[in-house]
């Protein structure tokens, strides 16, 4: 009987093993303070329908080769941390955020960020010990990357206009699961880790890293990799959800079972390999995905109405965000800011000195549909094409500038003219985006 008993919870115990399964399916973020920002409407979002579709009409198809050539560069840039032996910045670099602590900052109720807490945080940033891990490591969820190793917010003055929530400056980026980092050291504190990804640096939570050696690069850089093609998924296992998966997030295919693999961590705090189940369709794809009216208008389309989130706030996009998780799917990497941007496309074409027509009419003949991003310092976009001689974008955008310095904010992604905000009385002529954009980045 007793030996009965024993196979028995034997084999209970296999067919639970068997039956553990780590699953990516539809999901959805969490509603936080973000989907409650004000969010106004202006003429062009009245009478432009906020729909991308229309416009993939007219794309420029990119050929195979291209693709592939472009899919090439963006695995080399994405894993360019695990060839690194350190953090590869100065210490000018890694420190440039203590400039917050001489000036008035706020929390987002507006109560003022004393010096006492500054002092403290940039203590527990241990940059005496930089340098001193040297590993590389793997995101095991979606993450922050944030300029102090606290989750606290850092504000300007939330009573001016296009301060306060959601811009918080310690927030430096979202970091997708699955990606691969170099760390330099840890906080005092030892529950945050100093890292680089390929497009930005920043404190992570040790929590939501492992360390990877070189059985697990091997396994993981395979040289085939699938890409998240629908927002907001939800990973989880038997012990609930792990994390919201965004699009634009990379998992590599096992080249026996098709598989697609992520990063689990281990009671060492290393990386080991997880295959995960995909019951959905159409929300992972092998990458690069064919740059197709179907598949721009598939992409576009998700990113429509999402609210404003600098940095990557409440895992929601800013400007560059948007155009970086739109590129990934067609196999272009693009890094963090709209600066890097900006000058990471194969032809950059100049609007300066031209005046307000003029730069619509360069726009019109030689920007493309889908494959082109218009440029102004602290902002970039997405050209969808032209309607009735205007030029249209897709961008993540907080606000119209008004002639008393204020806003009239859309604080989400919106399609557009050059001129939102235009039929307004207070607008800010010179400060529209005609008048401002310096510059077309093609692909």
């Amino acid at each position: 009987m007793k030996k009965i008993i024993l196979n028995i919870l034997l084999l209970t115990a296999y067919s639970s093993v068997l039956l553990a399964e780590t699953i990516l399916s539809l999901g959805e973020r969490e509603i936080t303070n973000i989907d409650y920002m004000p969010s106004n409407e202006i003429q062009d979002t009245i009478h432009i329908e906020q729909d991308p579709t229309p416009f993939t009409k007219a794309i420029e198809l990119m050929s195979a080769d291209e693709q592939l050539a472009y899919d090439q560069m963006y695995n080399e840039k994405f894993f360019a941390p695990w060839t690194q032996s350190s953090v590869e910045l100065s210490k000018g670099e890694k420190t440039w955020q203590f400039k917050y602590a001489k000036e008035k900052t706020y929390r987002s109720n507006g109560q003022r960020i004393p010096k006492t807490w500054y002092n403290r945080e940039i203590n527990n940033s241990n940059f005496k010990m930089s340098d001193t891990i040297n590993t590389p490591a793997i995101t095991l969820k979606h993450t922050n990357l944030r300029l102090y190793p606290s989750t606290r917010g850092i504000y300007y003055d939330p009573k001016r206009t296009g301060e306060g929530f959601p811009f918080d400056y310690s927030q430096n980026s979202s970091v997708h699961m699955n990606t691969p980092i170099m760390l330099s050291h840890y906080s005092l504190d030892q529950l945050w880790v100093y890292a680089q990804t390929s497009f930005a640096s920043g404190w992570l939570k040790v929590e939501d890293i492992a360390f990877v050696n070189s059985a697990f690069q091997e396994q993981f850089q395979n040289g085939d990799y699938a890409i998240t093609v629908k927002d907001n998924l939800n990973l989880s296992d038997d012990n609930g959800k792990i994390s919201l998966v965004k699009m634009g997030s990379i998992f590599p295919i096992d080249p026996t079972t098709k598989k697609y693999l992520m990063a689990k961590k281990d009671d060492k705090g290393f990386a080991k390999i997880e295959k995960i189940t995909v019951n959905d369709v159409d929300i992972i794809a092998h990458k690069p995905i064919k740059f197709n009216e179907y598949n721009l208008a598939y992409i576009s389309k998700q990113l429509v109405g999402e609210p404003y989130g600098w940095g990557g706030k409440e895992k929601c996009r800013d400007c560059s965000a948007l155009t970086r998780d739109f590129f990934s799917p067609f196999g272009i990497y693009l890094p963090r800011n709209s600066r890097q941007q900006a000058s990471s496309g194969a032809e950059f074409m100049s609007l300066k000195g031209l005046k307000s027509a003029e730069k619509k009419q360069t726009i019109v003949n030689y920007a493309k549909p889908f494959r082109s991003m218009l440029f102004v310092p602290g902002h970039i976009t997405l050209y969808l094409g032209e309607q009735k001689g205007e030029p249209i974008i897709l961008h993540n955008y907080w606000g119209v500038r008004l002639n008393d310095g204020s806003k009239k904010v859309m604080g989400r992604a919106i399609i557009s003219t050059t001129t939102p905000g235009s039929e307004l009385e207070e607008v800010k002529k010179r400060s529209m985006l005609i008048n401002t954009l310096t510059g077309i980045v093609n692909f």
